[in-house]
């Protein structure tokens, strides 16, 4: 009984193991593909004629929304809503 237990800790610890392994591949995978997205987005900016950058630059400036995010790539902050109070 004692080596089924034992069997039992080590194939547990062995899965573990392998969650780890695979989170840590799987956010590995995520960060490179954001540069090589970030990259390329960033020669088409470089690249594409004045009418095709500035659509490119309305679509990203549309997409980031956190205020640091958008402070740091020099982007304008975003227009909050208010909520308007009425009394009856």
């Amino acid at each position: 009984m004692a080596t089924l237990e034992t069997q039992i800790a080590q194939a547990q610890n062995r899965l573990k193991d392998l969650q780890v392994r695979a989170r840590k591949i799987s956010r590995t995978e995520d960060t490179r593909r954001k540069i090589l997205y970030g990259a390329s987005v960033l020669r088409l900016l470089r690249e594409a004629d004045e009418t095709k950058s500035l659509k490119l630059r309305e679509l990203l400036d549309e997409r980031i929304e956190r205020e640091k995010d958008r402070e740091f790539l020099g982007l304008r902050p975003l227009k909050r809503a208010t909520a308007v109070v009425t009394e009856p």
